[in-house]
């Protein structure tokens, strides 16, 4: 699987999640592309980082 192929996966997994939280597709991709700078300047594993873009979007969803 590409880069793309893993990316355009993850966004369709966390937009289902989105869904369900009632955030927007433009919330979810700023949520995942900060995550992905973040975690690619540190390190961190693929699941640390899905991981972290799904606790913020949890924040995002509760308002914080």
């Amino acid at each position: 699987m590409t880069d793309d192929e893993r990316a355009a996966a993850e966004m369709r997994s966390l937009l289902g999640f989105a869904r369900g939280l009632g955030l927007d597709e433009e919330t979810v991709r700023e949520i995942y592309e900060t995550v992905g700078r973040e975690a690619m300047a540190t390190g961190a594993s693929d699941d640390a980082r899905m991981a972290e873009v799904r606790k913020r979007m949890l924040a995002a969803a509760r308002g914080g």
